[in-house]
């Protein structure tokens, strides 16, 4: 299992329904479509990643240092505030 982290940077989530979408940067990763965050600031939470945005074109996986957009869905997208950093290990 290979850990995921991701940290929200802009401070605007966007909750959207049942998903809710954030921008930031992958701290550890690749965090592909499909991972599941599991923590969300301390909280624990069950949020797939069902798509990333990097510079605006859709891509199955955000490597390290790179900066983009994950819309998530699941349980749990109440604790996705500005600045949250989400972890798993899918």
């Amino acid at each position: 299992m290979r850990p995921i982290e991701f940290v929200e940077l802009r401070g605007d989530p966007v909750v959207d329904g049942d998903s809710v979408r954030l921008a930031g940067r992958c701290y550890q990763g690749p965090i592909q479509v499909g991972d599941v965050f599991t923590e969300a600031g301390g909280h624990e939470v069950r949020l797939r990643v069902d798509g990333i945005l990097f510079y605006g074109k859709p891509v199955p996986e955000l490597h390290p240092s790179e900066s983009g957009q994950l819309t998530l869905t699941g349980d749990g997208s109440e604790h996705v505030v500005a600045g949250v950093s989400l972890r798993g290990a899918p």
